[in-house]
C-alpha cells in the first residue's frame, strides 16, 4: 500500500483594514444638493361597477346567529364524538 502524505497548509491571514472613524464626531463628507423633477399625482376617476356587500343589523344578527348555530352543532358533535369512544380494553 502507498502512503499519501500531505504537507500542512501554511497559516495566511488576512491583512488588517484601517478601521473608518465612527461616532458622533466622525468626519462625514458634505451633503450635495441635488434638484429632483417633482411628481404630481393625477386625478382620476374610479368607477365602481361590482356591487359592495352592505349588511343590515338585521342582516348581520341573522348571519352571526347562522354563525354561531354552526359552530355549536360542531362543538357538539365533537364532543359527542369523544364521549361515544369506550374506555374499555379491545
Amino acid at each position: 500500500m502507498s502512503t499519501l502524505t500531505v504537507a500542512p497548509r501554511p497559516l495566511t491571514t488576512r491583512p488588517a483594514a484601517a478601521r473608518k472613524p465612527s461616532g458622533p464626531n466622525a468626519v462625514r463628507p458634505g451633503l450635495s444638493v441635488r434638484h429632483v423633477a417633482g411628481v404630481r399625482p393625477a386625478a382620476c376617476l374610479v368607477s365602481v361597477d361590482e356591487p359592495t356587500w352592505q349588511l343590515t343589523r338585521r342582516g348581520l344578527v341573522v348571519v352571526m346567529a347562522f354563525l354561531a348555530a354552526l359552530m355549536g352543532s360542531a362543538v357538539v358533535t365533537c364532543l359527542v364524538a369523544f364521549l361515544s369512544v369506550s374506555n374499555s380494553p379491545l
